[in-house]
């Protein structure tokens, strides 16, 4: 019997897995706001650790260099965690969609938001584990890792950055056009 061998490509099938069963949890509208927080996410730990990378860095000589990039990637992907969990449990926001009227139009609206979501996510976490930036589009250096080197998935979120980044947000836009208007 062959062992389970540990690789990012199980790890990102779980984290899909996992973030998609849990859009059916919470739900669409739920879903909604895990997304749109997600992208004030991405905004705030870009923002803040460019500012933190300008004027923080250069002033202390104890991060220069590999120090320095590391507290950086740490930094990011704890704001993008931290600001995406604030914003969806205390957000003071609300996405109300109307509910769908089948079964099968419930199911793939949460799967569907649930694999976007979880897309943008993993591509953002990936990002930023490899160095790269959302808003400064520096996402070269990420192809210079092991990490990419080594797993195919890795190397298919990294590549198509910009699409799992995108995609949220058109999906949100079509579906704003088949809701019904408030009168």
């Amino acid at each position: 019997m062959d062992d389970i061998r540990l690789s990012w490509d199980l790890l990102i099938l779980v984290f899909f897995a996992l973030v998609i069963a849990y859009s059916f949890i919470i739900g669409r509208n739920q879903a909604l706001k895990v997304i749109i927080s997600s992208y004030m996410a991405v905004l705030t730990a870009d923002g803040i650790s460019g500012l933190f990378e300008n004027y923080l860095l250069p002033a202390a000589p104890a991060l220069q260099g590999e120090a320095g990039e590391q507290t950086l990637i740490l930094m990011k992907m704890f704001l993008f965690v931290l600001v995406m969990v604030v914003l969806v449990i205390k957000g003071g926001y609300r996405v109300d969609l109307l509910p769908e009227s089948s079964l099968l139009t419930r199911f793939l609206s949460n799967f569907s938001f649930g694999f976007l979501c979880a897309g943008l996510m993993v591509s953002t976490l990936l990002v930023y584990l490899t160095g790269g930036s959302f808003v400064t589009g520096t996402v070269q250096a990420a192809m210079d890792t092991n990490l990419y080197k080594e797993s195919e998935m890795v190397r298919l979120m990294i590549d198509n950055y910009s699409l799992w980044f995108a995609l949220p947000a058109i999906a949100i836009v079509l579906v704003s056009f088949f809701e019904p208007r408030e009168v």
